[in-house]
């Protein structure tokens, strides 16, 4: 009887998850094309390895404070078996790592990408753009900053990423092989690894609540959520107000993909 009711609450409660989904899918893109121009902002290469990032991320986080807090509900989630705790932390760490150097090989090896670190690169612009913006929202200023086509919003939250995934790459791999790394590098240092490993995952957990959260789901500019990490676009109205500096391009960029296609 318990599998016959196991299967029936798979079975069931998946197909309502599948129909709901393309239910959801399907409108939300009839609502994202009845809002006119937009500017295409991740293509499908970088949505893709959005959602495999997201996705690692999260298992990370749950399983990692799981495995450290064993009376936690995050142990409880995924029930008193250690065992799957660890290898399900291991997996997601695998698929954040292998995201990790894929994206290494988009960005320096795929010519019409390599533009992506350049416009990621940090400048003194961003600190003069961080300024501004604090005298305006303090109402200072009458005047925001000009953002091109990555603030330093953004350029936070990407350099973050980064910082974290080698941090977090590293340290997390000493724990995993630590007894094989003993005969290479002292006890002491794999402890500093471990430490690392826990507080810079703490950094990490709060830093995306509460700095790309804000940006993407509470921001009354884009609340209930942004759907660039489903479709990639954003409003051509949006993008003026957010990003003018690099508004002529994309809208530009926009219409000549559009024209494209229809002469194909």
């Amino acid at each position: 009887m318990r599998l016959i009711y196991l299967g029936l609450i798979y079975g069931v409660i998946g197909f309502m998850l599948l129909h709901n989904g393309l239910i959801f899918r399907k409108k939300i893109a009839a609502i994202r094309k009845a809002q006119g121009r937009s500017v295409v902002r991740l293509n499908r290469s970088e949505r893709i390895q959005h959602v495999l990032l997201f996705t690692s991320f999260t298992a990370l986080v749950l399983t990692g404070f799981a495995l450290a807090y064993p009376n936690s509900v995050f142990s409880w989630m995924f029930g008193s078996n250690e065992n799957i705790r660890r290898i399900g932390h291991r997996s997601a760490a695998v698929v954040m790592l292998v995201v990790g150097i894929y994206h290494l090989g988009y960005i320096f090896f795929t010519p019409s990408d390599r533009k992506l670190v350049r416009d990621f690169w940090p400048e003194w612009k961003d600190v003069t753009d961080l300024w501004q913006n604090m005298l305006y929202y303090l109402g200072l200023s009458p005047n925001k900053a000009m953002f091109k086509k990555f603030g330093y919003v953004e350029k936070a939250e990407y350099w973050a990423v980064v910082w974290g995934t080698v941090i977090m790459g590293v340290t997390g791999l000493m724990a995993w092989f630590k007894i094989s790394v003993f005969g290479f590098v002292p006890r002491w240092l794999v402890d500093v690894g471990l430490t690392i490993h826990f507080y810079e995952a703490i950094l990490a957990t709060l830093a995306i609540i509460i700095w790309h959260f804000y940006h993407v789901i509470f921001d009354p500019d884009v609340y209930p959520i942004s759907w660039t990490w489903l479709d990639g676009r954003v409003s051509a109205e949006h993008y003026k107000e957010e990003h003018p500096l690099d508004y002529d391009r994309a809208v530009s960029e926009a219409a000549g993909t559009k024209e494209e296609k229809k002469n194909e």
